[in-house]
């Protein structure tokens, strides 16, 4: 006669328990994080929409960035159009809340209730569209080989999925280029080189003996031109687009540390190409 009660959940008298390793971080998932990204990791996702040409997944701390490309389509505008026409769409999330975008900043402007929302908001972290939009055409006109594609289109989306209060403008902005980036790799678009953006920080003190940092976005690619010597290749960076707040715009010593700035900043998005290229090389 059997004696083990089978009616035990946890089975036999002599079963050992399942144990499983614990996951220590995201970036140990099919390798989709890159080391560092501004001292955090950054966790990327490659062709995760099935229908797009292209497309990337980003997440920064709180701050979640999808984009999509769709083409190049066919255009069947009666107009012969010897290049690609591109559209760019940026879109924020509706319950984005902990974040104010620039129409729902100019909505409390008008109304006489809510003058008092303006004082809360810091110029540096308002997200601004219209800054995204324009330096996103400009990148992408310079990178994209528009003259490849004639009568065609190329449809660009970017979603903002969440953010966080501690993320400024100038910071959430190089993650949009650097999705966009990632996702016209991914679509296999031509394109001029492998694209990076990054945003550079750097000190300077006045004669009052007062110090203030300036920050400066750039999106860049190399030019085809290499130098032996990294600081005369420096010179050889080709910027797709930049951005300077206007808090670095009021500094006086500007025009004598933005070269310095600049120069910084191609260093750093070197560094983050390299690894942003070896990420790609290993996903094909």
């Amino acid at each position: 006669m059997n004696t083990v009660d089978r009616r035990r959940r946890l089975g036999p008298s002599n079963a050992i328990p399942l144990s499983f390793p614990s996951v220590e971080s995201n970036s140990d998932i099919e390798n989709t994080s890159v080391s560092s990204f501004n001292e955090q990791k950054l966790f990327i996702q490659l062709s995760n929409i099935p229908t797009a040409t292209g497309s990337s997944f980003l997440q920064l701390g709180n701050n979640l960035l999808l984009a999509s490309v769709y083409g190049p389509r066919p255009s069947f505008k009666r107009t012969f159009n010897s290049k690609a026409v591109l559209k760019i769409t940026f879109h924020s999330s509706p319950f984005l809340s902990s974040r104010q975008t620039e129409s729902t900043f100019n909505n409390n402007n008008n109304n006489n209730n809510n003058n008092h929302l303006n004082s809360d908001i810091d110029p540096e972290y308002q997200i601004v569209n219209s800054v995204i939009l324009s330096t996103l055409e400009t990148a992408c006109s310079n990178l994209i080989l528009l003259d490849q594609y004639p009568k065609s289109s190329i449809d660009i989306f970017v979603n903002l999925i969440n953010t966080d209060k501690s993320t400024k403008f100038i910071e959430l902005l190089s993650l949009i280029h650097t999705a966009v980036n990632l996702a016209l790799i991914d679509s296999g678009i031509s394109v001029k080189n492998f694209p990076s953006s990054i945003v550079s920080s750097s000190s300077s003190s006045s004669s009052s003996s007062s110090s203030s940092s300036s920050q400066i976005f750039i999106n860049s690619i190399h030019s085809d031109i290499y130098d032996n010597d990294d600081e005369k290749d420096l010179q050889n960076e080709e910027l797709l687009t930049f951005y300077i707040p206007k808090s670095t715009n009021n500094n006086t010593n500007i025009k004598s540390t933005l070269k310095d700035s600049i120069d910084d900043a191609i260093k750093q998005s070197r560094a983050l190409r390299s690894e942003l290229s070896q990420f790609c090389y290993n996903k094909l």
